[in-house]
């Protein structure tokens, strides 16, 4: 077939080598040969273009693709009909599609997913608003370009414009099940609403790597999708943020009134939290890395010192001691350079503190996200308690090799052949099990629990300010000791910024504040324990029972997602006051707000804060 299909199309396109199969065509990669660039071309299957009324409905179709004009569609060039041979061209994206990066990657991370389903849905408002359904979104027909990154939405094959034409049936399904939304499945009339529940299902896959219903059947998907509930998203990653899992769920209402009303709503509410997702500046990803090998050296370093001490000459020993100290002292030196470079660029202890710890949240949702597989989760378990085992045997040949050494009358030990063998052996054995714990990505590697304990509290706000000290204050002012900001220029320093006449206007602004910063940490400890609690009752399964049909379990479940939800929404409500009092204290300081507007604007955050703010 591939050669009919390229002796047919000879004059036009060069045809290179076949890119995907699927139920509606073969997809070719070839070359225009008039422009010299190259086009993707998907061919009808032969039987679907010997009927009249489906190579109508083809032809109509793509012709109202190909008026389409969006950044994240797939152009559509032109139609070929040769014959029996019906196909048409369009642009060539070099990347790949959103299956195949969830196959080799495992789920998204929250960014990812909301920048993909950001660009998906400003594609689907704009058909939508040239009256067009997609009908058959899912990952096979999202293409996620490689240099960029950027989303694509493609195969507008069986789309159907919201206008009758006669080509629609009642009572007709086209789709795919596993995707298709319940008015779909139940060939109901649809608008656009119908692919915003299929984009809720490529949600589902893109964060978790699985798909919420599952049948060996196409009439028990068709029923799932009409009658069953979606497992709760949170309960699955807990680590996403809170709106994120809530648009998810949302999308997936069995209602259409219940979703979102339109492609651009959707996008509007992801780009709120797209905005929101924390920025870290490559200065203090590079102090980071830079103190974290520091850290490292000085570890190393001290383990050897115990190690030797108790050994050799005291001359030795005293060499040795002086050699490693002043590594030390070398190491934090270089760790105060960087850090009072990090003050000259106008950094705070805060905005590396917040750093540090969104940091370890990219982290974080790394390990979350193998765990949403369960291959790699299991892959990685595998490792890790292989490496304990390894661990576990390298010590124990260890010590019995070493207790079997034959002492010498002059002092010192022998070891035989076989012996030292043993020895080394046990010493490999114990490096190999180091590195596969300590390096395992399901759980924090020691170096980032101290690194985030040291920057996270007391030992890094010294370190700021022992680096702050006799520095000019045209370099660094007070605000570089103050913690508990959330933005690069929190509200307290802005108020430590004002005038002396405004910070009396304002007395007792500066409590108000503090206690809400306060209120914003303890609801990220609460966010994090219930994320913890999320995890742990989720592996936790009852013998005999199929997943969904515990209704206590699953209660639980939805109980701590839910909460989770309304606490980081609370958090994030705070976070955004916050800088919302920043921006109202910077407007005092230059004159154009008064002390009453600061005043009702701390106000307004604390009503927000609730009943227990």
């Amino acid at each position: 077939m591939l050669d009919d299909i390229r002796q047919a199309l000879s004059d036009r396109y060069a045809i290179e080598r076949e890119l995907g199969k699927g139920g509606m065509g073969t997809v070719l990669l070839a070359r225009d040969l008039a422009l010299q660039r190259p086009v993707a071309i998907k061919v009808l299957p032969p039987e679907m273009a010997a009927r009249p009324e489906l190579r109508e409905r083809f032809l109509r179709e793509t012709q109202t693709a190909a008026g389409f004009s969006h950044p994240n569609i797939v152009s559509v060039h032109a139609v070929e009909e040769r014959g029996t041979l019906l196909c048409f061209v369009m642009a060539y994206v070099e990347g790949e599609t959103l299956t195949q990066r969830v196959r080799r990657t495992g789920p998204l991370g929250p960014a990812d997913a909301v920048r993909l389903l950001q660009e998906v849905a400003w594609a689907l408002s704009y058909a939508h608003g040239r009256g067009v359904v997609h009908r058959d979104i899912k990952p096979d027909n999202i293409l996620l370009e490689r240099a960029t990154g950027r989303a694509l939405v493609t195969d507008f094959g069986i789309a159907r414009t919201t206008t009758p034409s006669g080509l629609t049936q009642v009572g007709e399904v086209v789709g795919t099940p596993q995707f298709m939304s319940p008015e779909q499945a139940a060939g109901e009339p649809l608008d656009g609403r119908s692919d915003l529940y299929s984009l809720g299902i490529v949600a589902f896959f893109a964060v978790t790597g699985r798909l919420p219903f599952e049948a060996d059947s196409t009439q028990a998907l068709l029923a799932m999708q009409l009658t069953k509930a979606p497992p709760a998203i949170m309960a699955l990653r807990p680590d996403l943020p809170a709106p994120l899992a809530g648009a998810i769920d949302r999308l997936l209402a069995k209602q259409p009134g219940d979703r979102f009303p339109s492609g651009e709503a959707l996008a509007d509410a992801l780009g709120a939290l797209r905005l929101a997702q924390p920025e870290v500046a490559p200065a203090i990803r590079v102090y980071r890395e830079r103190v974290n090998q520091s850290m490292r050296a000085v570890l190393i370093l001290s383990f050897l010192l115990i190690a030797v001490f108790p050994h050799g000459a005291e001359l030795d020993r005293l060499v040795f001691t002086v050699m490693v100290c002043a590594f030390m002292l070398g190491f934090f030196i270089q760790v105060m350079a960087r850090t009072r470079y990090l003050l000259r660029q106008g950094f705070t202890y805060a905005d590396v503190r917040a750093g540090f710890l969104a940091i370890a949240a990219e982290s974080d949702a790394t390990r979350a996200q193998i765990r949403a597989v369960p291959a790699e989760y299991k892959r990685w378990r595998q490792v890790f308690f292989s490496g304990i085992a390894m661990g576990v045997l390298g010590a124990s040949t260890f010590y019995n090799a070493m207790t079997h050494r034959i002492p010498r009358p002059g002092g010192g030990y022998m070891v035989s052949r076989p012996g030292l063998i043993t020895i080394i052996a046990s010493v490999v054995l114990m490096a190999l099990s180091f590195v596969a714990v300590a390096t395992s990505p399901l759980r924090r590697s020691p170096f980032e629990l101290l690194d985030t304990k040291v920057f996270g509290g007391a030992p890094g706000r010294w370190l700021f300010r022992l680096a702050a000290w006799r520095m000019p204050a045209s370099e660094v002012g007070a605000s570089v000791v103050s913690s508990g900001a959330h933005t690069a220029r929190g509200p307290l320093t802005a108020f430590e910024e004002l005038p002396p006449v405004s910070k009396k206007a304002l007395a007792g602004v500066k409590g108000r504040i503090e206690k809400i910063e306060a209120e914003v940490e303890a609801l990220g400890s609460r966010e994090g324990e219930l994320a913890r609690a999320l995890r742990e009752a989720e592996t936790v399964s009852v013998s005999g029972l199929a997943e969904g049909e515990d209704p206590t379990r699953t209660a639980i479940l939805d109980e701590l997602a839910q909460t989770r939800r309304q606490v980081a929404e609370r958090r994030q409500t705070l976070i955004r006051g916050l800088e919302h009092i920043r921006l109202q204290l910077l407007r005092v300081r230059t004159g154009l707000a008064n002390a009453d507007e600061v005043i009702s604007q701390v106000a307004s955050v604390e009503r927000s804060a609730g009943p227990d703010g």
